[in-house]
């Protein structure tokens, strides 16, 4: 991701329906780049990014950004937000009943890896937190691949707290699921590991590596109080 200023160059605006190509290419550059599998890619692709309009900005409390370089009108990074029960089913039932609708989701974040770190994702990551207190979400909650390492330092720097990490394993969705989203989100999980649980070395060692290769997904839980 980034830490340096942003160019003045970058600006950053609301999706619109041409977008679509682009932002499809910034998630699968960015998912290949950590040898995640191809069809785990395309699941995301038919899924809620066949349809960013329908799936984010016509939700309330949703909504779906662009960074664009005006430059060269070439779109460098994207963002979006949904409420949590949309974004997060799992953890918005695991939630205190009073807070969890005061919770929101940061998801699909993406920099092209020519403009990372000059300030992108800052940005993004600005415009997305003034969206949410302007909302009324008092907190925002996210998830990324523990062997996502520049996802994970970007988090870290602006503020993000780590929560625990979930370990689930991949598996193969069938056809006939109408909602494979709810499917995915209802895999259960293998293992819980709690902030400042002791990890075995084999796990510690997994969640460095693709999870082509580890067969898991580590999942890494992240909070930040707006």
């Amino acid at each position: 991701m980034d830490t340096n200023s942003t160019p003045s160059s970058i600006i950053v605006r609301s999706y619109q329906p041409s977008d679509l190509p682009a932002c499809q290419a910034i998630f699968t550059e960015a998912h290949l780049g950590y040898n995640s599998p191809m069809v785990h890619i395309n699941f995301i692709l038919q899924a809620d990014m066949a349809d960013i309009e329908k799936n984010y900005l016509q939700i309330p409390g949703g909504h779906w950004w662009v960074a664009v370089s005006t430059e060269d009108n070439r779109i460098v990074g994207q963002v979006a937000v949904l409420p949590m029960r949309l974004g997060d089913s799992s953890y918005y039932s695991e939630a205190p009943e009073e807070e969890r609708d005061q919770i929101c989701e940061l998801i699909r974040m993406g920099i092209k890896q020519d403009v990372q770190r000059q300030g992108v994702g800052k940005k993004l990551l600005s415009t997305l937190i003034n969206f949410a207190r302007e909302n009324g979400y008092r907190q925002i909650h996210l998830t990324t691949l523990t062997n996502m390492h520049k996802a994970n330092a970007f988090y870290q720097r602006n503020g993000f707290i780590k929560g625990p990490i979930v370990k689930k394993p991949l598996v193969d969705i069938p056809e006939n699921v109408d909602d494979k989203t709810k499917f995915i989100s209802n895999i259960p999980s293998s293992a819980i590991f709690e902030v400042g649980a002791i990890i075995p070395d084999e796990d510690q060692r997994l969640m460095k590596v693709p999870i082509s290769e580890s067969k898991c997904a580590y999942i890494q839980h992240y909070s930040l109080s707006i």
